[in-house]
């Protein structure tokens, strides 16, 4: 007889979301194979109808959850953990999205097809509203399209430079809190969602990774969000979105210059390597860098690799340094 599929819980932190959860909850309802799904809303500090509005939500379980952060907590980051939290609860598999973002028809569905390959934490992809978006400054939409295209290379140069069977191309380079899954299991072996103000989805990630996770960044499951400039959390695309427009503006570190990122990718593959032989060094340049073994996990040892951090650069630098990684991709790669 076939094991039961897993069952899949949706946490949503929404603070005064009363104006997008109404259509973020209806892609829910029209979900094609989803399966077994149940929805949790922590409708967090809220003074707005944003519970009311939630729990009118019909086609699927789905429980609302009013909590009050003290102040200190009053962020994207803790409202991310408990909702989580309260999600692990009830599935095998928690997803996770933001209030003001519609999941494409599939999104459940893709999510499942990529756990069932046997990995323990998916970061799906997270597009801008367009119709929303194109308002925005015309710099601004030059900035984030070079953005977008050197991500895109990035993805598919890591795949390159350091392979690994759970995930390859094609792949993208996005971690956002707005399309990620983890199993319940891997959220209690990390302690959950890690307790930050901003960046959490990155901190999980980053705690994932450092027990040897093994993380599926798939183009598969998809949302669309919202591209307004006054968001509800500090650190989230509204933010992001209006950086871009300040002239003292630097992109994230994760932008860094091409070289810094194939020195970084050559570095942890050769590591891993070296770790995956039982040796305690690993060479790089021609020089020989340490691993700790007594550590437990590969990631932990990496993590403990001091390397120079990523340098952030300029938007106009940009189109030099994605010509420069196609370069090193066709000769290197």
């Amino acid at each position: 007889m076939s094991a039961s599929p897993p069952r899949i819980a949706i946490a949503i932190p929404a603070h005064d979301e009363e104006a997008l959860i109404g259509r973020c909850l209806d892609a829910f309802a029209t979900q094609s194979e989803a399966g077994e799904v149940t929805v949790v809303v922590l409708a967090n500090n809220c003074s707005d109808g944003t519970s009311a509005e939630a729990r009118r939500a019909c086609g699927f379980d789905i429980r609302v959850i009013d909590h009050t952060f003290p102040p200190g907590e009053r962020d994207a980051g803790h409202a991310r953990r408990l909702a989580v939290e309260h999600a692990a609860a009830l599935g095998d598999i928690v997803l996770t999205t933001d209030a003001d973002c519609v999941p494409d028809p599939d999104w459940v569905a893709a999510h499942r097809r990529a756990f069932a390959l046997g990995v323990d934490m998916v970061a799906g992809r997270v597009s801008a509203d367009w119709e929303e978006l194109r308002h925005h400054p015309a710099e601004a939409l030059r900035i984030g399209a070079l953005e977008w295209e050197y991500l895109g290379l990035m993805a598919s140069a890591e795949a390159l430079f350091d392979p690994r069977p759970h995930d390859p191309a094609p792949r993208h380079a996005q971690c956002c809190g707005a399309n990620l899954g983890i199993t319940s299991a891997m959220l209690r072996r990390v302690g959950g969602v890690p307790a930050v103000a901003v960046g959490e989805d990155w901190a999980l990630l980053a705690a994932v990774d450092q027990v040897d996770g093994r993380i599926r960044f798939d183009p598969g499951p998809h949302v669309t969000a919202s591209a307004r400039t006054s968001g509800r959390a500090d650190g989230g695309m509204a933010n992001a979105l209006a950086a871009r427009m300040s002239d003292d503006y630097l992109s994230d570190e994760q932008f860094a210059p091409a070289d810094d990122l194939v020195f970084r990718w050559r570095s942890r593959a050769a590591a891993r390597q070296a770790w995956s032989l039982g040796q305690d060094t690993f060479s790089i340049d021609g020089s020989q860098v340490p691993l700790d073994r007594a550590l437990p996990t590969f990631g932990a040892a990496w993590g403990a690799v001091h390397l120079s951090p990523p340098r952030r650069q300029r938007p106009a630098t940009l189109p030099r340094e994605t010509k420069r990684l196609r370069e090193l991709m066709r000769r290197d790669g």
